[in-house]
């Protein structure tokens, strides 16, 4: 998926083009919805007592346009225009996630119709190390460069919830953190990111699989994959211990044979922490400057 500087890059003036008076901060934020699971996955898979397919097929769910919808509807819920607020959290998560679905991801993609289907949406356009990439993340900077200024002085529309309200947002949250139990299961069984075929080792032989951004390792010649370790290759890639994705065959061993492989670079996870920081900054210098505004 593209970094979060290369989402607000291409998700800022689309949004302002259609919602001119969006406030940055919201627009922000909806940048980021989609990728949270994903967050908390890289920071819960540290737990060791965690089991890695079922975070992951929860985490699949949870970044899904349906949940992320919900979490938007409960952040809209904290604001007088819950509507508006609504539509510009919900509006930028179909943004990111079409914007996701632009990149080349093996083994991966965006679930656009759960919980009706499981069915993976990858169109397929662009590696993360395409020029087109470098551009979105120079787009990125010069939106918050040029709308942060304007954007803290504007109005964030928080307001504490009412009764109504608050039951609503609660019920939102627990939805939201707790519907995706309810179809690890399904995720598995409908081999959703080959974890079926990576831990069903007695029906691999024959069965294609794809490995997104799994880690390589040249001495063992072997990959890791989310879902298991050291992934036994027959023929491992022509490069260095590495990030790299990989299309392969399992034989009769359980070992793969690689068709295809793209080595990553590590630019994308840089560019997601600066931007990443770049929108608690934000938040945080908005916040800040609505209570200093509020004693005054």
């Amino acid at each position: 998926m593209p970094n979060t500087l290369a989402h607000i890059g291409l998700q800022t003036p689309l949004t302002k083009l259609g919602l001119p008076t969006a406030p940055l901060q919201w627009i922000v934020l909806g940048c980021i919805i989609p990728d949270i699971p994903w967050i908390l996955q890289r920071i819960l898979r540290l737990i060791p007592a965690v089991d890695p397919v079922n975070l992951r097929l929860y985490a699949i769910f949870q970044a899904s346009l349906f949940s992320c919808c919900i979490l938007s509807l409960a952040f809209a819920l904290l604001t007088r225009k819950t509507g508006f607020i609504f539509l510009i959290l919900s509006l930028n998560s179909l943004l990111h996630l079409l914007l996701d679905a632009c990149q080349i991801k093996w083994g991966n993609g965006v679930n656009f119709l759960l919980p009706f289907s499981w069915h993976t949406t990858n169109f397929a356009l662009f590696w993360p190390e395409h020029s087109f990439t470098y551009l979105l993340i120079a787009m990125g900077c010069i939106a918050l460069v040029v709308c942060w200024p304007q954007a803290v002085k504007g109005e964030l529309f928080l307001q504490k919830p009412n009764t109504k309200k608050t039951i609503c947002l609660a019920f939102a949250l627990m939805f939201y953190i707790i519907s995706p139990f309810s179809f690890i299961k399904a995720a598995y069984n409908a081999d959703v990111h080959y974890s079926k075929t990576i831990l069903n080792k007695w029906e691999q032989a024959g069965k294609t699989v794809e490995i997104d951004r799994g880690n390589y390792t040249t001495q063992t010649q072997s990959i890791d994959s989310y879902a298991a370790k050291a992934l036994p290759l027959n023929n491992p890639p022509a490069i260095q211990t590495g990030i790299v994705s990989i299309r392969g065959i399992f034989d009769q061993h359980n070992r793969i044979t690689v068709i295809e492989y793209h080595e990553h670079k590590s630019h994308r996870d840089y560019a997601s922490y600066v931007g990443l920081f770049l929108v608690m900054l934000l938040w945080l210098h908005s916040i800040i400057r609505m209570i200093k505004e509020a004693r005054e």
